[in-house]
């Protein structure tokens, strides 16, 4: 990533650095400018008291997993990162390459994703999802509908096991508990940025 897009918005590249998720050189790089730029080191110094807040805020505050792509798309077009797996096949029709995509770490222990679309406009996207046996994703609450397609493995939600080929969806508005990996696995989820962890509510709900 050049230093153009550090510059290009400067409060979103300062966000990205004090939450951890520039990548390579690029924090280098920002404090290099931030050293001869009052400006810039002030920003960096807001957002990073902010991160501190973040990690000693309830489970409940943590950045979501998409929160860098939110950022990354406010940047001007020409400023965003190119997606070499990212394939404009014909006009509307966009193919992804998965395999070509690193997996990213989501903050949640045992937890990584691979991001194969993200929708600004919705704050929607859908990912690749990896969840190492007995790692945990926080109960939440639906922003939007949400779609799981169990690829491979187990996993749990409330007293209900899905595996292979299985297919969950839960509308907006609704609430599960968490969903617990009863074994290496992997799915396809399609979800909001908006979604809110909330431990303290329980699925059972009275019709």
């Amino acid at each position: 990533m050049s230093k153009s897009y550090l510059t290009d918005d400067r409060e979103s590249a300062a966000a990205l650095y004090a939450l951890g998720l520039l990548e390579g050189e690029e924090p280098r790089i920002l404090e290099c400018l931030a050293e001869t730029d009052a400006e810039l080191q002030a920003l960096m110094m807001r957002h990073c008291r902010g991160a501190e807040w973040l990690l000693e805020a309830p489970a409940s505050k943590t950045p979501p997993p998409t929160l860098r792509d939110r950022l990354l798309a406010r940047l001007p077009g020409k400023a965003r990162p190119a997606q070499v797996s990212d394939l404009l096949i014909a006009p509307g029709i966009l193919l992804v390459k998965g395999g070509d995509k690193p997996w990213q770490e989501t903050g949640i222990p045992g937890i990584r994703h691979k991001l194969l679309h993200f929708d600004a406009e919705r704050d929607y996207a859908s990912n690749l999802v990896s969840m190492k046996a007995g790692s945990v994703y926080p109960a939440h609450r639906h922003a939007d509908i949400e779609e799981l397609f169990m690829l491979s493995g187990e996993a749990k939600l409330g007293p209900h096991s899905f595996g292979i080929g299985d297919y969950c969806r839960a509308e907006a508005g609704t609430f599960h508990d968490p969903v617990i990996a009863e074994t290496d696995c992997v799915f396809i989820a399609l979800a909001s940025g908006r979604n809110e962890f909330d431990r303290r509510e329980s699925v059972a709900q009275k019709s």
